[in-house]
């Protein structure tokens, strides 16, 4: 049988496995994002910045209550793992799909909003 230690930190690692893949998650959906909306390079860079302070947040919490704030390889290597892992199998597919799919409510709902310029544009003519 394991000892209490050995299980904790065991569980840490699984926990950094899945923080990883979630870090990607995220990631991608903030990828997705630009895809369909087009962002000026100052607002990816807030972005980033705010996804980077959110991960780092977020780190900080697991390594300080499961760890009690100390920064071991196999957490690192649980989070690099998670990342490779998301990146190489969930991601592409992910991406893919989520694009195929809001794409078209995204040009439907832009060519909504041109329209509704058009006729605010011609209706402050009018006046």
């Amino acid at each position: 049988m394991m000892s209490a230690e050995v299980q904790s930190q065991f569980y840490l690692l699984f926990l950094a496995f899945f923080w990883g893949i979630g870090m990607c998650f995220v990631y991608d959906a903030l990828r997705i994002l630009r895809r369909l909306v087009r962002h000026s390079i100052v607002w990816i860079n807030i972005e980033d910045i705010l996804y980077w302070m959110a991960v780092t947040a977020v780190l900080f919490y697991l390594l300080f209550t499961y760890n009690r704030g100390e920064i071991r390889s196999f957490t690192i290597a649980g989070l690099i793992t998670g990342s490779i892992f998301y990146l190489k199998t969930i991601s592409p597919v992910y991406t893919a799909l989520v694009c195929w799919i809001i794409k078209p409510f995204f040009r439907l709902f832009s060519g909504f909003l041109s329209l509704l310029r058009k006729f605010r544009h011609k209706s402050e003519n009018n006046h």
